[in-house]
């Protein structure tokens, strides 16, 4: 079952990618101001999944297979996936700078790491999936609109969501100057 989820959720970190690829290579569907902002909605909502894949580790000791087995299995697929995120995130992020020349690039990639983080959050955690935003938003937004009111009460996701924020930003840069190199 663990192999079959991860399949599928490198197939949904893979969608980003896929729409970053796409709005690259087609700039003229998205010069209209409402097709950029459809598209940069649906990547927000789909974004956290590529750094989801590193919360199955937390099936590590499910059994079955040898644990060392397991641990680089979910490791391939968690760093296919976060490559994958890192890509499309820097893909956006240079999109975002051409149309927005004032605003700087990391007060782009920051807020998202971290709203991707809380994304990671309300999957493993609340449950959610990113197409339940239009499946179930009644019952979605009563969470998220809980976790804002009573943060003390979800202290323990919001510790996760910075924590989990921190290192997808600490990792980002690292990424960010590679793939900056591999360009050139």
């Amino acid at each position: 079952m663990l192999r079959a989820s991860l399949v599928w959720n490198l197939f949904l970190a893979y969608i980003p990618f896929a729409m970053t690829n796409w709005m690259e290579r087609n700039p003229s569907e998205i010069k209209h101001r409402l097709n950029w902002y459809i598209c940069f909605v649906v990547w927000l909502l789909f974004i956290p999944n590529a750094p989801y894949i590193i919360t199955d580790l937390f099936h590590l000791f499910d059994g079955g297979v040898p644990v060392w087995f397991e641990l680089f299995l979910i490791c391939s697929f968690a760093f296919s996936g976060m490559l994958m995120g890192y890509m499309s995130i820097r893909s956006m992020e240079k999109m975002w700078s051409n149309r927005y020349t004032r605003w700087p690039a990391w007060l782009f990639s920051f807020p998202v790491l971290f709203l991707s983080s809380l994304g990671v959050y309300i999957g493993r955690y609340l449950r959610y999936n990113s197409w339940d935003i239009v499946k179930d938003p009644v019952t979605l937004s009563k969470d998220l609109i809980a976790l804002f009111t009573h943060p003390w009460e979800n202290r323990h996701a919001w510790a996760f969501t910075i924590c989990m924020g921190v290192f997808l930003s600490l990792m980002y840069p690292l990424v960010k100057q590679r793939l900056s190199k591999d360009v050139q």
